[in-house]
């Protein structure tokens, strides 16, 4: 992330919303959520809250970054894309372990 952050932006046109460069962030972050998550699973009881809240910030610091590169700016909509791929892995992650515990007792 911190490689595709220092390359020079794109002219993506800024008035849509969801583009290309939406989609890959909400990927990437769902990616690092459930990353985060599994890294912390065996450590606390609270690893899908704390995966959240640690890519959150990561989220923000990584804009913040943006923001000093020449040609890239930071961007509230790419923070919203990113929260939302680490929303949607937190429910992955709730729906996959849910699944293994029916299995279980089935």
């Amino acid at each position: 992330m911190i490689i595709g952050s220092s390359l020079k932006g794109t002219s993506i046109p800024k008035s849509y919303i969801f583009t290309l460069d939406k989609i890959i962030h909400i990927v990437e972050y769902f990616i690092l959520g459930v990353l985060l998550y599994f890294s912390m699973v065996c450590i606390t009881k609270y690893s899908i809250i704390l995966s959240l809240i640690l890519g959150i910030f990561y989220s923000f610091i990584d804009e913040l970054y943006q923001s000093t590169v020449f040609s890239r700016d930071a961007s509230g909509f790419d923070v919203i894309a990113d929260i939302i791929g680490l929303i949607l892995s937190a429910f992955f992650v709730k729906l996959y372990f849910n699944s293994i515990e029916n299995d279980k007792e089935n």
